[in-house]
């Protein structure tokens, strides 16, 4: 009764979330874009979690199913985003500015992540893996307010367009850093208990991942009509997320791979379930933000502040130092890098969090919490600073006493 109860008053709270005097009083301090994002409701979580106390772990332990389901939802909704059909428009060159942000801040914040976990005593393997974790966080990117921005007049000046339109780009190709390092550590996880190779068990991964995928879209093949193709496709990511969950691979990571096999396979017949994945993805991210914040309330380690610290500070001057490599490129027709525009990948992505999560229903541990409960504070602490950064950005974009950058198609190294 109290684990049903706790869940009822889960979704009670953020159903009255959405209650009109609070959207009011969250567009009076500027921060209505954190209900897009779903931070909203993972302050929210924490506060249920805080106030039910003992009721935690009993609802936690019955959450995983819907955790990795959820997880699968998300990785899969990004999967579907790697169309190698417009991809390959893109020149090469492209992809290198756009990942170099990423894997450079993730290769800097992970760094220190192993540095500090191993100075507090922590095993290498635990260390390991829970860097990686932060790394991959690090790595994510979500321009919640640049899609935002493109949608209204300043965001369609001819100044700021290109820019904006590469922002969008490197923050979607940050999450092919995200699923690899995800895969890498659960993958490592599983090689602790057994005796086959971290590699061995990745490949083991992206291949499942990309048989799924091709399975699916066999299902949606042949004379079923529309809604059996989308309830197959659901059947489907359902059991990629829980297969993946009971092997203890990472859900995002495995549907992340069927997806991207799915939506290149050539067919028509995965439109319904595209569109479905996208509509719903909002709602389920709402949900597991909750669920994070109600379970960051348990037990920390004093890891917590120095890892908030790595994936802010650190990972804002990191993105800083690494665009010095990058910036004033002409790389494509529509795509241009300025000064400082990595400010406007400072919010964390949706998925770093949700390979968070998986992570902490694996370990199920102090370490694991401890890891959690830093990267969802960063992720809202990097939310509240974006906009100040980004409106900067967009001041220098579109003032016309800033020269434009050169027209040169090399990367500044």
């Amino acid at each position: 009764m109290e684990k049903g109860l706790s869940l009822a008053v889960i979704v009670i709270a953020v159903a009255i979330t959405f209650w009109r005097p609070l959207r009011q009083v969250r567009a009076a301090l500027g921060l209505s874009h954190l209900t897009a994002t779903g931070h909203v409701f993972l302050v929210l979580g924490y506060v249920l979690g805080f106030v039910s106390g003992g009721y935690k772990e009993p609802v936690s332990d019955d959450l995983g199913p819907i955790v990795a389901f959820v997880s699968g939802w998300v990785g899969f909704a990004t999967g579907i985003r790697l169309d190698l059909r417009i991809l390959r428009t893109i020149p090469l060159r492209c992809y290198t500015v756009a990942l170099f942000p990423a894997v450079f801040t993730a290769l800097v914040v992970g760094t220190l992540g192993v540095y500090l976990l191993r100075r507090a005593g922590i095993g290498l393997l635990e260390a390991s893996a829970a860097a990686l974790i932060v790394a991959a966080a690090a790595a994510s990117s979500g321009p919640t307010l640049v899609a935002m921005l493109r949608s209204r007049r300043a965001g369609r000046a001819s100044e700021a367009r290109p820019v904006l339109r590469m922002i969008e780009f490197s923050a979607g190709v940050d999450d092919l850093v995200v699923i690899a390092l995800a895969m890498f550590t659960f993958a490592s996880f599983r090689a602790s208990a057994e005796t086959f190779s971290p590699v061995y068990l990745v490949a083991t991964s992206v291949a499942g991942g990309a048989l799924l995928g091709v399975v699916t879209w066999l299902f949606l093949g042949g004379r079923a009509n529309e809604d059996e193709r989308l309830l197959l496709g659901l059947g489907m990511l359902i059991f990629i997320a829980g297969f993946a969950g009971w092997l203890y691979f990472s859900p995002a990571a495995i549907a992340a791979v069927s997806a991207m096999v799915l939506v290149n396979l050539p067919s028509d017949r995965t439109t319904q379930l595209m569109e479905a994945v996208r509509r719903v993805e909002r709602p389920a991210v709402v949900i597991l933000m909750a669920v994070i914040g109600y379970h960051i309330t348990g037990r920390i380690t004093w890891l917590f502040f120095p890892l908030v610290l790595g994936l802010t500070l650190v990972r804002i001057l990191s993105r800083r130092f690494a665009e010095l490599f990058v910036a004033r490129v002409n790389l494509a027709p529509g795509l241009r890098t300025f000064p400082r525009w990595t400010d406007g990948l400072t919010p964390q992505g949706i998925l770093g969090l949700m390979v968070a999560l998986s992570f902490f229903h694996v370990w199920h541990d102090d370490l694991s919490r401890t890891v959690l409960a830093a990267i969802a504070v960063a992720s809202i602490l990097n939310e509240i600073v974006s906009p100040w950064l980004f409106l900067s950005l967009m001041r220098d974009l579109t003032s016309p006493k800033r020269p434009l950058p050169k027209q040169t198609a090399e990367v500044n190294t």
